[in-house]
């Protein structure tokens, strides 16, 4: 009784906070309301604190000169990020032109092919940066897509009422993963997904960089292969408060998805798209990208918790995909 009444009563200050936030978007101006957020953003931030634990507890993974000040980590993790996802909360008022100004694009991104309807497209990322407000950023720059998602949260009422304001609300924001069905529908259209490869989800791969393996999921790379689709990394970070950048790389060579069982090519060219950015960003990292990179001395412990990856110490073989199945 206890607990279902705390749920009502959090739900009630969430709903609350999502109606009085989304009122002072549309009557304050944006640093006057930037300002107002920043003690809500304490208080969610201190009922998240696992994720910044779980980022420290990954800190040493990261290569010697990526490796920013803990504090600074800290700080980013969960003060910073939490205050920049609320610009989320009113996903129908970023076409506006007063938002669009402040997400700017990056790299190999023309505007109108990434539009154009007949284009089928994967667009893939990790988690860097306010990565829950790409998919929205995007729509907003009217490249409509579906973001592949492992599970809903606790705040589904959430998710759902920011599903109903983002045009055009015909086409789901997300999807779950294990609805097959709805992914092959979002591609059969000719439309985007946008999907992030550093889960532990499904088959894996291992890709060497400066005395380090990334583990990346294959699943958008074979899915890209199967349907025809183009596969373009993806990443966002944050400059400053509310102000984001969104960076393109170069999309995967057409011929690095003719083969559905050689994916090392398209998987190294994807982490050769990310790391410049990664690197520029290290204290916008999540504990789930931190959570992939291994030092090339600690491969063996990561071979015996993803068996189905075998691994070599040779820099030039090291990738060799084995299992079959997906895992949850």
């Amino acid at each position: 009784m206890v607990r279902k009444l705390t749920f009502w009563f959090v739900s009630g200050l969430e709903w609350v906070g999502f109606n009085l936030a989304r009122f002072g978007e549309r009557v304050l101006p944006q640093s006057v309301l930037s300002f107002l957020l920043w003690p809500p953003a304490v208080v969610w931030a201190l009922t998240e604190l696992h994720r910044p634990r779980k980022l420290l507890a990954s800190w040493h993974r990261f290569p010697g000169e990526w490796r920013p000040g803990r504090a600074r980590l800290l700080l980013r993790q969960s003060l910073g990020s939490t205050h920049a996802r609320f610009v989320y909360l009113w996903p129908d008022r970023l076409p506006d032109q007063r938002w669009l100004t402040r997400c700017r694009f990056e790299g190999d991104c023309d505007l109108a092919q990434l539009r154009r309807a007949d284009r089928r497209i994967i667009f893939v990322s990790l988690h860097l940066g306010p990565f829950e407000t790409l998919a929205y950023w995007l729509r907003a720059n009217r490249i409509v897509l579906t973001a592949l998602v492992g599970q809903r949260g606790p705040r589904q009422w959430l998710s759902d009422r920011q599903s109903a304001l983002t045009a055009p609300a015909n086409v789901s924001v997300v999807i779950p993963v294990n609805q097959v069905g709805l992914i092959r529908k979002v591609l059969g259209d000719g439309r985007r997904l946008l999907v992030w490869m550093d889960v532990e989800r499904g088959k894996q791969i291992q890709v060497p960089f400066e005395n380090h393996l990334f583990r990346m999921a294959t699943g958008p790379i074979r899915l890209a292969a199967m349907t025809d689709a183009e596969l373009i990394p993806c990443l966002i970070v944050e400059t400053r408060p509310w102000h984001f950048v969104i960076h393109f790389g170069t999309p995967v060579p057409e011929r690095y998805l003719g083969s559905s069982t050689n994916l090392k090519p398209a998987a190294a060219h994807l982490l050769k798209e990310f790391l410049p950015i990664v690197s520029r960003y290290p204290s916008q990292s999540g504990y789930r990208l931190a959570s992939c990179i291994t030092p090339m001395n600690a491969d063996e412990s990561a071979a015996r918790r993803y068996p189905e990856v075998a691994y070599s110490s040779s820099r030039e073989n090291s990738v060799v995909v084995t299992g079959l199945g997906d895992q949850d």
